[in-house]
């Protein structure tokens, strides 16, 4: 059976957020931890009874109550850990303009800027069998000569794909399947 993973668009609301908490993660130099956190929280987001809380549509519980509902879901997530009085300002800042329930774009906007600045390529090669090894660091190699970054490669394996592979890298699509050139004919 074929693993998929949920598509994310982001709204183009979720851009100056992104931005900025990019900006406030590296001016922080906590690139990974506000990776972190902004996962964890669209994942809360994420999930459709948070969302209809979440929403700008719910007016039972201000912005503060929501962005303070958030950040106990966060901490209790990982394990206790506090969630740090700059995320949770963020957070507060969400609430206020009715933004809460963007943290997945957020996130998700947030992961390209990270990559951008890293110079970090994260692709993703879907194959209709198991890659070995070598062909993971061929297909590696291949991208990272092409692209001029380190490469993160995701293998994953989707049987209908017949034979072949898809390498998704953002938007972008290189579709070299069975199916997929069967679908073209």
């Amino acid at each position: 059976m074929a693993e998929t993973t949920p598509v994310v668009r982001p709204a183009a609301a979720a851009r100056p957020y992104a931005r900025a908490a990019f900006e406030d993660a590296q001016a922080a130099q906590a690139l990974p931890l506000w990776s972190e956190l902004l996962q964890v929280t669209a994942a809360i987001a994420a999930d459709p009874a948070m969302r209809r809380l979440l929403g700008p549509w719910n007016p039972q519980l201000r912005g503060e109550q929501k962005a303070e509902l958030v950040a106990g879901l966060c901490r209790d997530l990982r394990d206790g850990e506090e969630t740090p009085t700059v995320f949770v300002a963020f957070l507060r800042m969400l609430a206020e303009f009715h933004r809460l329930h963007q943290l997945p774009g957020i996130a998700v906007l947030f992961e390209r800027l990270r990559a951008e600045a890293e110079s970090v390529l994260h692709a993703q090669l879907i194959t209709s069998v198991a890659v070995t090894d070598v062909q993971r660091e061929r297909v590696s190699q291949a991208l990272k000569a092409k692209f001029n970054r380190s490469v993160e490669l995701d293998c994953r394996t989707d049987t209908s794909l017949i034979a072949g592979a898809v390498i998704r890298i953002g938007d972008r699509v290189i579709d070299g399947s069975a199916r997929g050139r069967l679908d073209k004919l």
